[in-house]
């Protein structure tokens, strides 16, 4: 059972460090974090309402408001007050009503995905007011996720496994990027995700062309022998989002490519495997992929794809969470997080190889919540 109450206390005594009277949500991520509600944030703004929000104080009890296509799903909410509008009915009576209910605050916070009409409303009501951006306020909260958090990053990641398991078997010579990635797209909803937390990538490099992008065939060229497969993928189940990536080689690879794979998998394995020890902070995981590319004998091609030596992200609500996996980055690595781990080869004209694990911190190690077969690679 999630603690939404924990949650709201923590970013209160946010709220008190930052002198913030009170925080306005529109749908968001972070609306869904602090109420549990299912209201669409993800994509179809012009389905959505500028209504829906979210109004929480320094102190005391925060208001949820829903425009009409939308009242049913805020009573999921274990917020009390309530407001809730008919079709085309002005939000700004009931905006004020909540703002005299909270003595009309003097400092706002304003967070993600909020839209103008309602700031508006609410800096209408709120004369001589300060507003703040709140964005990323909530973010050292949403960092470390809870029991139930995991428990559905699990369950998402279990299914990205499934699908892509599915998917891998069912490659041949009619095989496009295009077909690949509405089928996964097709059997990720079949097997119970709600969306896909970004467009699902099966790319294809064939080996010995001329260098050009990272994927060198056409969205309709269907599978030839010689190509490499890099797969980015993701789904929501739950409102949580999963990232997942491996790569295959469909045909005979050659031994330079062959020994690619391999080594990737193992920079990844390790340097999992030294989270807690040598990996302690999040600026320290592409050093040690880094190390272990070097040693196996692809650095450079790890390099050419990611010059910057940014190598993941945390996840959850969203598929892409603070902090970033990148060198300027030096947070450490707590207990709770869940992060992906990307790293990639391109050799340009050969191959594009890519690895994506979802971490878990457990008691100060790694535990890989994508569990899909590391050996795996010749088709």
């Amino acid at each position: 059972m999630t603690d939404y109450r924990n949650r709201l206390e923590k970013l209160q005594g946010i709220m008190e460090k930052k002198d913030l009277d009170l925080l306005v949500y529109g749908g968001s991520p972070d609306f869904q974090y602090l109420t549990g509600t299912t209201v669409e944030w993800r994509k179809h703004r012009d389905l959505n309402y500028p209504a829906d929000s979210l109004f929480v104080p320094k102190e005391g009890e925060p208001i949820i408001m829903a425009g009409m296509g939308n009242t049913d799903k805020i009573e999921e909410s274990w917020i009390e007050e309530r407001y809730t509008l008919g079709m085309f009915e002005d939000m700004r009576p009931k905006v004020k009503k909540i703002l005299e209910d909270l003595d009309h605050p003097e400092t706002i916070g304003v967070g993600e995905y909020t839209w103008g009409s309602l700031v508006l409303a609410v800096a209408n009501y709120s004369k001589g007011a300060i507003f703040k951006s709140a964005e990323g306020l909530l973010d050292p909260i949403r960092m470390i996720k809870d029991m139930d958090e995991i428990r559905k990053l699990r369950r998402v990641a279990k299914l990205t496994d499934a699908v892509m398991g599915k998917v891998i078997d069912e490659l041949d010579e009619e095989s496009t990027m295009r077909s690949s990635s509405l089928k996964i797209e097709h059997l990720g909803k079949g097997l119970g995700a709600s969306d896909v937390s970004f467009p699902a990538t099966a790319g294809f490099c064939k080996s010995g062309s001329e260098p050009e992008g990272v994927f060198n065939y056409k969205k309709e060229q269907t599978l030839e022998p010689g190509t490499s497969i890099a797969f980015d993928v993701g789904f929501v189940l739950d409102g949580y989002c999963s990232d997942w990536g491996r790569s295959v080689y469909y045909g005979e690879p050659e031994e330079h490519i062959e020994k690619a794979y391999p080594a990737l998998m193992t920079a990844v394995v390790e340097t999992s495997d030294a989270i807690g020890d040598e990996v302690q902070k999040v600026d320290q995981v592409f050093d040690h992929i880094e190390k272990v590319c070097e040693r196996e004998g692809y650095k450079d091609q790890l390099l050419e794809r990611l010059p910057n030596r940014m190598v993941g992200h945390q996840i959850g609500v969203e598929v892409h969470e603070d902090p970033w996996l990148k060198p300027d980055e030096e947070q450490e690595l707590l207990d709770g997080m869940v992060f992906c781990v990307e790293p990639k080869l391109w050799h340009k004209g050969e191959y594009y190889l890519r690895v994506e694990d979802m971490i878990l911190i457990k008691n100060g190690k790694a535990e890989s919540l994508t569990k899909f077969d590391r050996e795996l690679f010749q088709l």
